[in-house]
């Protein structure tokens, strides 16, 4: 027999906190941990977000969580989205093998809460995942409903299968091994210097960490990091507190002269070790500060006994240096039959359109003709902003 419970008071989350904590373990899944998703609801969320968590219980035991929130003060469809909103990975939770079972008792819950959705979209989740297929199957009555999955990206992964660091590096090409103990013999040589963050440095360096990617994305478009400004870094903070003495919140810093040059963040779970995102000075450009970030990641990662290394969303050439398979990552969603079916449908075809054009433009154009329709859709809305500041 499974038990329910939709859950919206937030206290009533942290006390269960530490069951849905080893759901996250058991699955390996760093950002589905409450210490990631209830920081993202104090910081980050919208004020008008409230939570909307499915807890599935087999006895007393927590068998499955679906944590989702809603944005209350959001006119039209009504979509319950996932707590984090679009944190790489993340997804419902579930022992393994329940989840086809679970899947029924989450969507009846849903189906019931208020308001009522229209939409459950699930963003970034693995491309392998279960998930969407069985919340279709599992929704009550006698339509099944309509699911779209509108955009896929590849994540680059790294298989910690050898004994070693030393062995997996020697099973790299010549070429990459020699590039990267140059670069370690160069950085060492100019002063610089690796180190983890810890609860003495952790204000500093997260610091470092939103100039360094700030700057690494000024005049390239929009960065989302850099869109959220102090809200993130008050998130981060909140989770390295908690999760630094565990090493499931890791931040390196390449250090050159005293003065941080890079920053990479990863969070860590069961086994995982997702990269989360990073920026570097340019000036420090002949040094590949992101390479030698992750190397020294990937060194740590063989001495904590971690079994891959998710480099996130995006094939970036310098992740595909390192990966030796892909895991890629979808968003997808779910709209729930009723009357309103037919005005979530129409609400929706606006961004299905849109991502399907983008998804085809970014398969028939290279690499320079997409940096330039970026580079001319910026000036374009800063043009359309300074036309409404001045009224013309």
């Amino acid at each position: 027999m499974l038990d329910c419970e939709l859950i919206i008071d937030p206290s009533r989350l942290l006390e269960l906190a530490p069951a849905w904590d080893e759901l996250a373990v058991v699955q390996a899944q760093p950002m589905g941990s409450p210490t990631w998703m209830l920081s993202w609801l104090r910081h980050v969320a919208p004020a008008s977000a409230s939570a909307r968590v499915v807890a599935v219980r087999q006895g007393e035991r927590l068998v499955a969580l679906a944590p989702f929130y809603v944005d209350e003060a959001r006119r039209g469809r009504v979509d319950y989205r996932l707590l984090g909103d679009a944190l790489p990975r993340s997804s419902p939770l579930a022992v393994p093998g329940l989840e086809w079972e679970v899947a029924a008792s989450i969507t009846a819950t849903l189906a019931g809460a208020s308001p009522p959705p229209d939409v459950i979209a699930l963003e970034s989740v693995s491309l392998a995942s279960p998930w969407m297929m069985a919340l279709g199957d599992g929704w009550p009555g006698r339509l099944r409903p309509p699911t779209r999955q509108y955009l896929v990206q590849g994540s680059p992964t790294v298989s910690l299968r050898e004994e070693s660091f030393d062995a997996w590096l020697c099973g790299k090409s010549s070429n990459f091994r020699g590039q990267m103990r140059r670069l370690r013999r160069q950085f060492a040589a100019a002063g610089g210097t690796t180190r983890m963050s810890t609860p003495e440095t952790l204000d500093a360096d997260l610091s470092a960490f939103m100039r360094l990617h700030e700057g690494r994305w000024e005049g390239r478009g929009e960065s989302g990091i850099v869109a959220l400004g102090e809200r993130l870094r008050m998130m981060l903070a909140d989770v390295g507190r908690a999760q630094l003495e565990s090493r499931r919140f890791r931040l390196w810093i390449l250090d050159l002269d005293g003065q941080p040059i890079s920053a990479q963040l990863f969070a860590g779970a069961g086994g995982e070790l997702l990269y989360v995102n990073g920026g570097w000075d340019e000036r420090f450009a002949k040094f590949k500060p992101a390479m030698l970030g992750i190397l020294r990641a990937i060194e740590d990662a063989f001495a904590s006994g971690d079994q891959r290394i998710d480099l996130a969303p995006g094939e970036q050439p310098y992740k595909l240096r390192f990966a030796d398979s892909n895991d890629p990552v979808a968003w997808s969603i779910l709209m729930v039959p009723g009357r309103r079916l037919a005005v979530t449908c129409a609400r929706s075809a606006p961004l299905l359109t849109r991502m399907a054009v983008r998804e085809t433009a970014k398969r028939a154009l290279t690499t320079a003709q997409s940096d330039h329709l970026r580079s001319l859709r910026k000036r374009l809305r800063s043009v359309g902003l300074r036309s409404a500041l001045h009224g013309s």
